[in-house]
């Protein structure tokens, strides 16, 4: 037993040292190959181009590259992060909003009259080929009683004030809602401006908030105001409002004569006189405005200068004047013209005789041209003052229709004549509401726009179409320079008479 337990150790160990021999020499072996393996590695390398080396060379020759792209793209990233624009834009509305705070209860009410009017407009109907031309002969007015907001008429001074301070920020925003504010403090100025003139020509209160001519008088008000809308005035989609704007504010500065009616309007007051203000008949002029006593028109023909330059002309456009206001006041006392006593009517005759006429053809197309500026500026409205067609013809110097058609046949009229029967043409589509303003709103007047206005249409327009084929160019410049001074930006004239003497239509009844 003995012998049996002391062999099982010796034999134990044995077998271990045989393991441990075993493996030591697998691992030996193990080494030496390896060894050999990484000797032909390396030699294989060395025979070849290291790797490393030429990783090395390329981002050594890439690196710029690909750290700005690296940083671009970080740059996009940062930059969609944090947006400046809508930084900017958040910014510019802060701005814009606190250039407003001084006329935010007034943007208030216009929006809310916006809102208002917006509810109540009725839905448009489309109309037929006649419909359409019977809004075109509608359009042909030349004046209307606009509507004034109602936000106007409580502006005070003070607002006023706010509303300038507002347009002269304004100026360096961009945006449409900068766009529309400024739409909204414009929409103000010309309200005062309409119901003002219009009050002056029904001689009655402006009803304004505001004392204009009173505020006007302020120097500085008067010069801030000056700059702000002749900045306007150059460029912009408010250029004849603010163009009008200054004309209004220098007639009411200077408080003008050449404005009758204005005055008495502006402080506050109807004109005086004792008339009665309902019938513009039987006030001073078509449309009501006082008027100074007529002149003697009595004439030599040898006072009448013979030729037009530098010296003359003011003796031709003072003749206008006075020719517009004994004009006028013929047609306020309803006499029948009297061709004896007028200066047109020397300039007609002249044009007989070759060696005059050429100059007397300048001298007549300065003193009408004049003449009809003097009538618009006298009864503050667009359409001539004409009642009737003896009116018409005594405003062209001729003594009958029949030698003005013959003046048509021989080719001797003028631009300022054919504008003229251009104009007297158009205004008889005006609505009755604005024919008001020339023959008044008396029964009678009524009376006079039926028997009248259709013969003045049938007579001119006769004209006009015997124009068209004698001097179609004469005409053609006509046309563009009464659109040019009426509807310069939808040609509506330039259409009228398009349609009714170049084509022709027969005008409605």
């Amino acid at each position: 037993m003995r012998a049996m337990s002391c062999g099982g150790p010796r034999r134990g160990s044995v077998w271990t040292w045989v393991l441990v021999g075993f493996v030591l020499l697998v691992l030996a072996a193990a080494a030496l190959g390896q060894a050999g393996y990484d000797d032909e590695v390396l030699d294989q390398i060395k025979r070849g181009p290291d790797p490393i080396q030429r990783i090395s060379e390329t981002w050594q020759q890439w690196s710029r590259v690909f750290v700005w792209i690296a940083a671009g793209l970080l740059l996009v990233v940062a930059l969609k992060i944090v947006n400046p624009f809508r930084i900017y834009d958040s910014i510019s509305e802060r701005l814009l909003k606190r250039s407003l705070l001084s006329v935010d209860e007034l943007l208030k009410r216009i929006q809310e009259e916006a809102e208002a009017a917006a509810e109540n407009s009725p839905k448009e109907e489309t109309v037929v080929e006649e419909g359409l031309l019977a809004g075109l002969a509608e359009v042909a007015e030349f004046t209307t009683a606009e509507q004034v907001p109602a936000y106007v008429l409580t502006v005070n001074d003070l607002m006023l004030d706010n509303i300038r301070v507002t347009l002269k920020r304004l100026r360096r925003f961009t945006e449409s809602n900068a766009d529309r504010y400024r739409d909204y403090m414009f929409s103000v100025l010309k309200g005062i401006k309409t119901l003002t003139e219009q009050s002056a020509e029904g001689g009655i209160a402006s009803g304004l908030a505001v004392d204009v001519r009173e505020y006007f008088a302020d120097d500085k008000r008067y010069q801030a105001w000056g700059k702000v809308l002749g900045h306007a005035a150059k460029r912009g989609r408010h250029q004849d409002i603010a163009q009008g704007c200054l004309s209004f504010m220098r007639d009411v500065r200077d408080d003008r004569k050449g404005v009758p009616g204005l005055r008495g309007s502006l402080l506050g007051v109807p004109p005086s006189g004792g008339k009665d203000q309902s019938d513009p008949r039987k006030r001073g002029t078509p449309n009501g405005t006082s008027q100074p006593p007529p002149r003697d028109d009595g004439y030599s023909a040898s006072e009448i200068p013979k030729i037009v330059n530098e010296e003359t002309l003011p003796m031709i456009q003072e003749a206008a004047v006075q020719e517009a206001r004994g004009f006028c006041s013929l047609i306020q006392a309803g006499g029948a013209p009297d061709a004896a006593h007028a200066w047109q009517f020397e300039f007609v005759r002249r044009q007989r005789q070759l060696h005059l006429k050429n100059e007397a053809q300048r001298m007549f197309a300065v003193f009408l041209s004049h003449e009809r500026k003097t009538l618009r500026e006298i009864t503050k409205i667009r359409m001539l003052p004409c009642r009737t067609w003896e009116h018409m013809l005594r405003l062209l110097g001729v003594e009958s229709g029949d030698q003005l058609q013959k003046r048509v046949e021989n080719r001797l009229l003028t631009t300022q004549e054919i504008v003229v029967l251009e104009k007297a043409f158009l205004q008889t589509f005006a609505k009755r509401e604005a024919l008001a303003y020339v023959y008044g709103r008396d029964k009678d007047a009524g009376l006079m726009m039926d028997l009248h206005v259709p013969q003045i249409r049938r007579q001119a327009l006769a004209l006009l179409r015997q124009l068209r084929q004698a001097e179609p160019g004469p005409l053609d410049d006509a046309t563009q320079t009464l659109n040019d001074e009426e509807t310069p930006q939808n040609n509506q004239v330039k259409r009228l008479v398009e349609h009714y003497v170049y084509h022709p239509h027969d005008p409605p009844r």
